[in-house]
């Protein structure tokens, strides 16, 4: 039987952000979502490079990163479409303009820095870590007498949840594919035949939905009874070096520089 794990991606290198506080991190990748949303549209490009360049640096090359953003080429070209004909700016509605295509543009790049944020964050920091972190920024609502003996609990079934899924769906589809394949033979280089074979793909990755929905509720109703009475330890890190909180400081002023009326780089 094939593992769902088999499937998932396990290339890591390890950079000195792993070396970072737990709580650093986790206030990095806030931060920089939200600079993607507030961010110049000129500035876009150099965080795109610069993110690329620090997922390469994890072990996640180029080559990966279009084959991660491949199976939403199709939602980007709807995004384009659709601001090309409704920027009312540019054009009366449902006219085209270059200046709506631009628009598309900037929010696809707006998009897909904010994505890049994310999974640089979750490729230099473990599980572990992001309950520390969290834990960390939480200290002051737990003096103040909140719960948050249940977060390690909730943030390992949240988390660990998405990769199992998606490993599961690839496993399931790899099943499907191997059992309904044929050789193609000089038929691969017909048009009509790769137009066939697309929907064909796009018809069976919609029937992996039923039986992962299945294997799901299986594995949910086993994760309640393994999960009854147990607790993860929620440990708390120690003090975030100066270095580190004086970064975070002065990224937050520009931060809030940047949203300021008037000041370097507001969204237009």
């Amino acid at each position: 039987m094939i593992h769902g794990a088999s499937f998932a991606s396990t290339e890591l290198k390890a950079t000195p952000l792993n070396g970072l506080h737990p709580a650093v991190r986790l206030s990095g990748a806030v931060l920089g979502l939200m600079t993607c949303m507030v961010v110049a549209p000129a500035h876009l490009a150099g965080m795109a490079l610069t993110l690329m360049t620090a997922l390469a640096w994890t072990g996640m090359g180029p080559r990966r990163q279009l084959a991660a953003l491949k199976p939403w080429a199709p939602v980007a070209v709807l995004v384009v479409v659709v601001h090309t004909f409704t920027t009312v700016g540019a054009a009366p509605l449902g006219h085209p303009s270059v200046a709506g295509a631009l628009a598309g543009g900037k929010a696809l790049l707006r998009v897909a820095c904010s994505v890049g944020c994310l999974g640089l964050y979750l490729r230099v920091t473990p599980l572990d870590d992001l309950v520390v972190g969290v834990s960390w920024w939480l200290r002051p609502a737990r003096r103040a007498g909140v719960r948050t003996d249940d977060l390690g609990l909730m943030l390992a079934v949240a988390m660990g949840t998405a990769p199992v899924v998606l490993g599961e769906g690839r496993r399931i589809e790899a099943v499907v594919t191997m059992r309904r394949s044929v050789a193609g033979g000089g038929k691969g280089v017909s048009p009509w035949y790769r137009l066939k074979n697309y929907f064909r793909r796009a018809v069976g990755r919609a029937r992996v939905v039923v039986p992962l929905l299945e294997n799901m509720a299986r594995r949910a109703e086993a994760l309640s009874l393994s999960l009854r009475h147990r607790r993860p330890d929620t440990q708390v890190a120690g003090g975030i070096p100066l270095t580190q909180m004086a970064a975070l400081g002065i990224w937050t002023a520009l931060l809030v520089w940047f949203v300021i009326p008037g000041g370097l780089g507001v969204v237009r």
